[in-house]
């Protein structure tokens, strides 16, 4: 634990990663101060005192409150809310993604499995009446897009680009520092190099907490969310927008938006990992860390091109369980998927098939890496 710590120590003094650090926590204020929504900020505020759940209940609260232009607009996109899920079905999902992109045979199969599979939590959310929940009212689509895709987007992409380059950092710390030869000229001083994995994860998701609690806290400031933490984010009013139209915004279990939120910085923790990963396989093959990390950006460039171009769509179905392909889908995540994915839980699924990958190719690397010659 003391190596650990000694190498900690090596990346924190980095000015350079002082700095990135600095102009992300900067960039994210700056973000932050434009996003306001008024309407949303009432519904918050009187949520309190009208529940969350929409029904006779809440019209009798929601007619309770005082004379103002919000509480009439709140009052007449709820009152009489009907359940969007009543009757819904996902059968005619599947039909139509298999005919937009052309598929048949196993892939079709898929599909097909997955939203059959799929219609069993419509039905759960439908029983537990999450539908019939407030959220933001017609609000809730850009508050929702607001926080779980531009602000959970933002910090996932601060904390991809910083894990890995902190990890390729600290794995070429002794070549730019000209020690190389005599840290790695016995096979005990190259494994060295577990330690600087453990500090590189460490460091990576050390430096992510930091931003998203820091961020979040003042997100929250500037847009309070009220009672509306318990609703669900399946709500009636929350919805998935497609080039087909709009649809219900459904998760495979039960979510409440505090719920969501925590799951969301599960997954992004998840994917932080996944990318220190990478910056230690490339880490371990290029010298040069800047190279390193621009190799790391062309390869996930091809990975996410790669099937909008591809029509081999079990390859493409693959390589839409990637990293980046999961980061680029969080506004999806614990949803169905659309037609980008055929497994149900993809986020899920893509994470830990990422992980166990990387982490095997990452001790094969170590491996190769105790037994080549220094030059």
């Amino acid at each position: 634990m003391n190596i650990v710590w000694y190498e900690l120590r090596k990346i924190i003094m980095v000015p350079a990663l002082i700095g990135l650090i600095a102009v992300s926590l900067l960039l994210n204020i700056i973000v932050i101060s434009t996003m306001r929504n008024s309407y949303a900020d009432y519904i918050a505020d009187v949520s309190r005192e009208t529940g969350i759940r929409l029904g006779a209940e809440f019209d009798e609260r929601a007619a309770g409150l005082e004379a103002a232009p919000y509480a009439d607009l709140l009052r007449a996109q709820t009152y009489g809310m009907a359940n969007v899920l009543d009757g819904y079905t996902t059968d005619h999902l599947a039909e139509g993604y298999i005919e937009m992109l052309g598929l048949n045979g196993l892939p079709a199969d898929l599909m097909r499995n997955k939203y059959k599979s799929f219609q069993s939590a419509v039905d759960a959310r439908f029983y537990a009446g999450d539908a019939m929940t407030l959220y933001f009212a017609n609000a809730t689509f850009s508050r929702h897009e607001m926080l779980f895709d531009y602000v959970m987007g933002l910090l996932l992409f601060q904390g991809i680009i910083l894990a890995a380059l902190i990890m390729l950092l600290t794995i070429g710390y002794e070549i730019a520092a000209n020690t190389d030869y005599v840290v790695y000229s016995t096979r005990t001083g190259r494994r060295v190099n577990r330690h600087k994995l453990i500090a590189g994860i460490i460091a990576g998701i050390g430096v992510y907490t930091l931003l998203a609690a820091f961020t979040l806290s003042l997100y929250f400031a500037f847009n309070p969310m009220g009672g509306t933490w318990g609703s669900s984010v399946s709500s009636g009013f929350n919805f998935i927008q497609e080039l087909s139209g709009a649809r219900p915004f459904v998760t495979w279990h039960g979510f409440t938006v505090f719920g969501y939120l925590l799951a969301s910085i599960g997954v992004s923790l998840g994917l932080v990992l996944c990318f220190a990963l990478m910056g230690y396989v490339f880490g371990l093959w290029v010298k040069n860390s800047y190279i390193g990390f621009l190799i790391i950006v062309a390869v996930n460039m091809v990975m996410f091109i790669l099937p909008f171009y591809s029509r081999i769509w079990m390859l493409n179905f693959t390589i839409t369980q990637s990293p980046i392909f999961l980061v680029m889908m969080r506004a999806l995540w614990f949803t169905d998927g659309g037609s980008n994915v055929v497994l149900p839980h993809f986020e899920t699924v893509g994470i830990v098939g990422a992980f166990m990958v990387l982490a095997v190719i990452g001790h094969w690397s170590n491996s190769r890496y105790k037994r080549r010659t220094i030059v």
